[in-house]
C-alpha cells in the first residue's frame, strides 16, 4: 500500500525529492490540485459531521433508554448517577488503550500535530474521534461537539495528505481544510468554519491556505445541508442594538467576559493538572467524575450534555435570571471535571452557554437598574454568548461570525464585535494561552500562531544572561567611569550602594554633558540614570526583546524577582542571539533525529510528557552520564514556568515535566510511565543504552 501510494502521489503531483507538482497542470499546477484535495477533503468532512450527529443521537438513546424504563424514583436517581460514570469509563479505557489522542477536548491535539509532526495524524482518530465524544455526550458530558468534528475532519484531510506523501506544508493545509468543513458543517456556519481553520488551526491568513480553506468549509456545509437540511442552529428573534446608549453597556459586558473566559481557561489547566497529579486508575477517576457530573445533573439537567435548548430559552427571555446565574456556575463546574475526569468532547459549546447566562444575567440585571436604558435583557445573551468563547479561544473573528450564522441574527453585529473585541483584549492582557493552547504550555510546546513555536517564548533570561560583571560604586569619580567605559567593552555600567544593592546605570551617552568627563571628580550616582528597566531570571527572552526594542538599551540587568534591587546577572543583545542560536540548532537536530527515527522503525511514534519523581531513575543526573533508550528523544524540560533547552550538562530534578518522543507509539506511554519512576519495561531497561537522540554531550 504504501509504495502503492507514493507512486500515485508522484504521478499525480510530480514530487520527488523536493521537486514542486508542475509536470501536470504546468507552472499553476500545485495550487489547484491543492484546491481539488481541499474540495474532496470538504466533502468527507461534511460526511464525518452527519456520521458524528448520528452517533451521538445513537449514543444518547442508548444511555437515556435504561433510565426512562425504571419502575422507581430511586433508581431513576441512582441511574443518572451512574449514567455519565459509565461513558466516561468507556471512553478512557479507549483513550488508554486504543487511541490516546482523543483524549480532551480535541483542538489541542491538532495543534500538536502541527507544530510537532508536520501535521500528521494517526488515522485511528478518523474512526475513534467519532465513537468517544459521541459517548461522553450520549452519556451526559457536559461537552461540545465543535473540539471533536474538528479533529476528525482534521484527521481525514491529514490522511489524504499522508496517503498521496505530500509535503508538510500542503498536510497542513488540507488538515485546516478539514477542521473548517467540519466546524462549517456542524454550526452551518460556513463563513466561521473558514475562520475557524485559518486563525484557530493554522493561525495564518496566507493566500494559499485561505483559497482551500474557503472552499473546503463550503464544499462540507454545502454537502451536511443537502443531507441534513439547513436549519439555523439557534435561531433568535431580530434584536438590535442600534442606539448608542445600548450598545455602551455592551463594553462592560466584554469585560465581564473577558475575566469568565480567563477562568474558564486557567481552570480547565487546573483541573487537568490536578487530574495528572492524583495517582489513582483511570477508571476510578472516570467513575468519580461522572457520578458528580451526574450529580449537578439532577439537580441541573440543563447542563448535562451540549445544552442548546437551554441557550436558545435565554435569548427568547424564557429563562428567570437565578436560573441563569445557577446554570452558568454548574455548567462551568460540570465541564471542568467531564474535562478532568478523562471525557473526549469540546469545550467551544460549554463556553458559548457560558456566554450566554453571563450576557442574559447582565442584561436582566440591567433592565432591573434602568428599565428605560434596556427594553429586553435577550439580545445580551446572544452578545455574551461569542463574548466569552472569543476570550477563551483568543479568536475574535470566529467568534462574531459563528454567533452571527448559529443565530442570524444579524442586527446585533455591533454589539457582537464590540463585546468581542472587549472580551479578547482583557483576557490577552492576563492570560497569554488560550483554552486550546494552555494545555500544550504546560508540556514546554509553546504555540504562538497555529504551528509556528516561537523559540524567545520558549527560551528564559536565565538560559542566556551571564554574571553581573564588575558594578561600580555610586561615590567613584566619573573619570573611572569614562575608562572603563572607553577603554574596556563600552558596556553600560550598573552602579551599586554600600551593600552591593542597584541603584542606577551609567553609560558613555549619560557622560557627553560632564565637562572634563576624563579627569572629572564628580560622583556616578550624580548622573546615573536611576529610572532602570531590568528583568527577572524567569522571563522569557521574548519579553527581554520587546524591551531591548522599546528601550533601546545595550544591556539590562537581571534582578531577583523578591527583591527588584539585587543584581544576579546582565542581559546582552548578543547573549539573546546566542541563546537563540543555540536553541535554534538544537531543535533542528531533535527535528532531524525524530524523522530518522520515524522512517527507521516506520512508525510515526508518540510525544509524551513524564513528570520526575524522587524515584525517577533519571532524576539527579545530567543527561551526558544517562544511558537511555535509542527509541527514544528529549524535546524538552519544564521546571516550574520555566522551559529548558536540554543539554549534556542539564541536570534532571524531580517535579521536572519531561517532553520525550518515541517510537514505536504503543510503547510511549510505558516510557514515560518509567521516566516518571514506574517499573522498568521489557524493552527500555534502565541504563540499557544510551540514546541517539538525546541532548548534546555538552553545553555551548
Amino acid at each position: 500500500m504504501g509504495v502503492v501510494s507514493r507512486r500515485v502521489g508522484q504521478a499525480v503531483f510530480g514530487w520527488r525529492q523536493g521537486r514542486a507538482w508542475t509536470h501536470l497542470f504546468g507552472p499553476r499546477g500545485e495550487p489547484v490540485v491543492l484546491v481539488v484535495l481541499a474540495l474532496v477533503v470538504g466533502v468527507i468532512g461534511g460526511l464525518g459531521a452527519i456520521v458524528f450527529r448520528w452517533m451521538i443521537q445513537l449514543c444518547t438513546s442508548l444511555f437515556t433508554a435504561p433510565a426512562g424504563m425504571a419502575a422507581s424514583t430511586g433508581l431513576r436517581t441512582l441511574m443518572a448517577l451512574a449514567t455519565p460514570a459509565v461513558g466516561l469509563v468507556v471512553v478512557t479505557a479507549i483513550a488508554r488503550y486504543l487511541a490516546p489522542e482523543v483524549k480532551g477536548h480535541g483542538v489541542p491535539q491538532i495543534l500538536e500535530a502541527l507544530a510537532l509532526r508536520g501535521g500528521r495524524i494517526h488515522p485511528r482518530v478518523a474512526t475513534f474521534g467519532i465513537v468517544s465524544p459521541a459517548i461522553t455526550i450520549g452519556s451526559g458530558g457536559s461537552v461540545g461537539q465543535e473540539g471533536p468534528i474538528a479533529l476528525i475532519g482534521a484527521a481525514f484531510g491529514s490522511i489524504v495528505g499522508q496517503v498521496l506523501r505530500l509535503p508538510d506544508r500542503y498536510v497542513a493545509v488540507l488538515l485546516a481544510c478539514g477542521s473548517a468543513a467540519g466546524v462549517a458543517a456542524t454550526f452551518q456556519a460556513p463563513i466561521a468554519g473558514a475562520f475557524f481553520g485559518l486563525e484557530v488551526v493554522l493561525g495564518s491568513y496566507a493566500m494559499g491556505a485561505v483559497v482551500p480553506v474557503l472552499l473546503a468549509a463550503v464544499a462540507g456545509g454545502i454537502t451536511f445541508r443537502a443531507l441534513m437540511g439547513g436549519e439555523l442552529v439557534l435561531p433568535a428573534p431580530p434584536y438590535a442594538l442600534h442606539h448608542p446608549a445600548r450598545l455602551l453597556p455592551v463594553l462592560l459586558l466584554g469585560v465581564l467576559a473577558g475575566l469568565a473566559g480567563v477562568a474558564y481557561t486557567r481552570g480547565l489547566e487546573r483541573v487537568e493538572t490536578l487530574s495528572e497529579r492524583w495517582r489513582a486508575p483511570f477508571w476510578l477517576k472516570a467513575a468519580l467524575g461522572g457520578v458528580a457530573v451526574g450529580a449537578i445533573g439532577l439537580l441541573w439537567p440543563q447542563v448535562l450534555r451540549v445544552g442548546y435548548e437551554t441557550m436558545e430559552q435565554a435569548v427568547t427571555g424564557r429563562l428567570p435570571l437565578a436560573t441563569m446565574g445557577g446554570l452558568l456556575v454548574a455548567k462551568y463546574v460540570a465541564t471542568l471535571i467531564t474535562i478532568g475526569a478523562g471525557g473526549s468532547g469540546g469545550v467551544f459549546a460549554p463556553s458559548l452557554f457560558l456566554g450566554t447566562m453571563l450576557g442574559g444575567l447582565f442584561g436582566g440585571v440591567l433592565q432591573r437598574w434602568s428599565p428605560a436604558l434596556v427594553v429586553g435583557g435577550e439580545p445580551y445573551a446572544v452578545v455574551g454568548m461569542g463574548a466569552i468563547f472569543a476570550a477563551a479561544a483568543q479568536a475574535p473573528l470566529t467568534a462574531i461570525t459563528i454567533i452571527l450564522e448559529m443565530t442570524g441574527d444579524w442586527g446585533l453585529t455591533m454589539g457582537v464585535m464590540g463585546a468581542c473585541a472587549i472580551s479578547y483584549l482583557v483576557h490577552g492582557s492576563l492570560s497569554r494561552d488560550s483554552m486550546y493552547t494552555v494545555r500544550l504550555s504546560r508540556r514546554g510546546i509553546v504555540i504562538v500562531r497555529g504551528a509556528e513555536v516561537r523559540p524567545t517564548e520558549r527560551v528564559t533570561v536565565q538560559a542566556a544572561m551571564t554574571g553581573p560583571g564588575a558594578p561600580i560604586h555610586r561615590d567613584a569619580p566619573v573619570r573611572d567611569a569614562y575608562r572603563r567605559l572607553v577603554q574596556e567593552d563600552h558596556e553600560p555600567l550598573m552602579v551599586v550602594d554600600d551593600d552591593g544593592r542597584l541603584v542606577g546605570v551609567v553609560s558613555l551617552s549619560d557622560l557627553r554633558t560632564v565637562p572634563g568627563v576624563s579627569s572629572s571628580d564628580l560622583p556616578v550616582g550624580a548622573i546615573a540614570r536611576t529610572s532602570v528597566v531590568t528583568v527577572y531570571p524567569d522571563d522569557t527572552l521574548e519579553r527581554a526583546m520587546r524591551r531591548f526594542g522599546v528601550y533601546d538599551f545595550a544591556m539590562l540587568p537581571v534582578v531577583a524577582r523578591d527583591d527588584p534591587r539585587r543584581v544576579i546577572g546582565r542581559l546582552r543583545r548578543s547573549d539573546v542571539l546566542r541563546a537563540y542560536h543555540t536553541y535554534t540548532m538544537h531543535t533542528s537536530e531533535v527535528a532531524v533525529r525524530i524523522d530518522f527515527l520515524r522512517d527507521a522503525h516506520g512508525d510515526q511514534g508518540a510525544f509524551r510528557e513524564a513528570v520526575l519523581t524522587e524515584q525517577s531513575p533519571v532524576a539527579g543526573h545530567a543527561l551526558a552520564q544517562l544511558r537511555l533508550p535509542s527509541e527514544c528523544v528529549l524535546v524538552t524540560v519544564r521546571r516550574g514556568p520555566e522551559v529548558l533547552v536540554p543539554h549534556g550538562d542539564t541536570t534532571l530534578q524531580p517535579g521536572d515535566r519531561v517532553l520525550v518522543f518515541a517510537v514505536p507509539a504503543e510503547r510511549a506511554d510505558a516510557l514515560a510511565a518509567w521516566l516518571g519512576g514506574g517499573p522498568s519495561p521489557s524493552r527500555y531497561p534502565a541504563n540499557r543504552r544510551r540514546t541517539t537522540l538525546s541532548a548534546s554531550e555538552t553545553a555551548p
